[in-house]
């Protein structure tokens, strides 16, 4: 089991290059085919919704600043891409013209239109989706990567911290609930996990029911090779602040975990473990829906 394909999808803000860093270091990994999205808005889209009321030349002010600030996204995305392929001795190539050679290949494509459609078209025919962590600082946020990546294709999605060191996955955990979501997680990271020097499976101990029993994954997991320790804690107040802060305490730096939530148009709704995981993890993330 492996990743032979994955989908970085950025925008050229910050926390690009941490998400580039993450897919990088796994295509190396894993010999596989990584391809870097960028998909550059287009004014037209955005102007039906800021436009009412607006006069004929604010609109077209706001249109042109628009455009400009796509472009200059757009160049520091490449801009991030092609230092990545530098630092790396990797010749990038066009998602267009890829063939298969059983090697690291990066492949770019920059298209125009909606981040959320050309993620969930796009990321049906990946083995990983790799995206940037969602910010923090705007309750409801809209992530539509991260969204479209969970919520629409069925496949795994990493979502990385700005900074994210090569070795990452060496040291695992997996907050584990029996649940269709973690379990398919926990499918999805098994090409991490039978590599990894270190796997937890953890259980809180409040949220805990008889079929969460960290054991039952931990035979699970040692029938493909992974040699996995139990462990169940006493949680605080915040679920999600106790699993990371038992992560930071293993020394991990991956998360396996489920997303539970929904989605709704132009929001990003995630159960409030789940989404307070994501926004304030310093380690990868790797979940599944």
């Amino acid at each position: 089991m492996t990743f032979a394909s994955i989908l970085c999808v950025i925008d050229g803000e910050s926390g690009s290059e941490g998400a580039l860093a993450a897919a990088f270091a796994l295509g190396r990994r894993f010999n596989a085919y990584l391809e870097v999205l960028h998909v550059e808005p287009n004014p037209e889209d955005t102007i039906p919704l800021v436009g009412e009321g607006m006069s004929g030349v604010l609109v077209e002010q706001v249109s042109a600043d628009l455009r400009a600030s796509a472009e200059r996204a757009a160049a520091e995305a490449r801009r991030l891409f092609d230092a990545q392929c530098a630092a790396g001795d990797v010749k990038p190539v066009d998602a267009e013209e890829y063939r298969a050679t059983g090697k690291f290949v990066a492949a770019w494509r920059h298209v125009t239109g909606r981040e959320d459609r050309e993620t969930a078209q796009r990321g049906l025919l990946f083995d990983l989706i790799v995206v940037q962590r969602p910010s923090s600082e705007a309750d409801g946020a809209y992530a539509p990567a991260l969204e479209a990546g969970l919520f629409e294709t069925g496949r795994p999605v990493l979502v990385a911290p700005p900074s994210v060191g090569e070795d990452f996955g060496k040291s695992v955990v997996i907050a584990w609930r029996a649940t269709r979501e973690a379990s398919e997680a926990v499918s999805a990271a098994l090409p991490v996990l039978v590599a990894a020097s270190e796997v937890t499976v953890l259980c809180l101990k409040e949220a805990k029911s008889e079929e969460d029993d960290p054991r039952a994954l931990v035979r699970y997991l040692a029938l493909h090779g992974v040699e996995a320790r139990p462990k169940v804690v006493e949680p605080s107040d915040s679920h999600g602040a106790s699993i990371l802060a038992e992560a930071s305490e293993l020394g991990a730096n991956l998360l396996v975990m489920g997303a539970y939530g929904h989605s709704r148009l132009r929001e990003f709704v995630l159960g409030g473990v789940t989404r307070s995981v994501l926004t304030s993890a310093s380690i990868p993330v790797l979940m599944a829906h």
